[in-house]
């Protein structure tokens, strides 16, 4: 029998609030049955819409930005349909990851290792979004790693780049997100070789840096928010800084941790 649209939908919302071996499972039910090419996935992605809406994960439907978790399901839905079951269940398991690390809000602080490893599911989603139109590294030494730092600031670098940087550009683009680090001085950039960040936006976040005011909403809200919780946490001394290069953008987060 034909998998019902709103079991389709049921079961993958199900599956990210029962965990890795709910989702295992509910992706080989999927892959297996025979029919489940024939759904339509446009009028699928409606019914989601919908369900997730009413679920109680509107909260983290709020802070993941709610595109990205449909395009995920879609993602995971075409991946199906086209029998790339391996595919299917990595994309799976990382959207699960991601939701369950928002239920960290109530933590101030994590390690960097924490916080890379939600970078890379992250990344994962979007390398089989955007196939070979998107690559990626991440190089951070390990006693680096365990340097605390807030909750989901790292991610809004990469989101930033993904979306601004390497989604615009024809042929696509690399991502590469390096860390260094000293006695108390903890630094991470992160680099696109895509479109590259206007000199309009540099200046417009230099000036609200300086104001805590912005004429226009050309910067997103996410980079302000990790510059104005690094600066609370970590004093002034800490903070974002972003530049144009030739090709791209370089953003780079400093943490001070001899103002703290």
């Amino acid at each position: 029998m034909l998998l019902s649209l709103n079991l389709f939908t049921f079961l993958i919302v199900t599956g990210i609030v029962g965990g890795v071996i709910s989702l295992t499972t509910i992706v080989v039910i999927l892959i297996t049955e025979k029919e489940v090419e024939f759904l339509e996935v446009e009028k699928k992605r409606a019914e989601l819409e919908v369900l997730l809406n009413e679920s109680k994960f509107l909260h983290l439907s709020s802070q993941i930005r709610p595109h990205f978790l449909f395009n995920t399901l879609n993602v995971i839905s075409t991946l199906i349909r086209l029998g790339k079951k391996q595919e299917a269940e990595q994309a799976t398991y990382a959207i699960a990851s991601l939701m369950r690390y928002h239920l960290k809000d109530g933590e101030p602080l994590v390690s960097l290792r924490e916080e890379l490893e939600y970078v890379r599911h992250y990344l994962t989603i979007q390398k089989l979004r955007f196939g070979n139109r998107l690559s990626w590294s991440i190089e951070a030494p390990d006693d680096a790693q365990n340097k605390s730092v807030p909750l989901l600031t790292v991610q809004p670098l990469v989101e930033n780049a993904c979306i601004h940087g390497i989604e615009p550009s024809v042929h696509g683009g690399e991502i590469r997100l390096s860390v260094h680090h000293e006695a108390d001085l903890l630094i991470i950039d992160v680099v696109d070789n895509g479109i590259g960040v206007s000199d309009e936006v540099i200046a417009e976040f230099e000036r609200w840096k300086e104001t805590k005011q912005s004429a226009d909403d050309l910067l997103s809200i996410g980079i302000r928010n990790v510059h104005s919780r690094l600066v609370h946490q970590f004093g002034s001394g800490s903070g974002l800084t972003i530049n144009r290069l030739g090709q791209g953008t370089a953003s780079r987060m400093e943490i001070c941790y001899r103002e703290v």
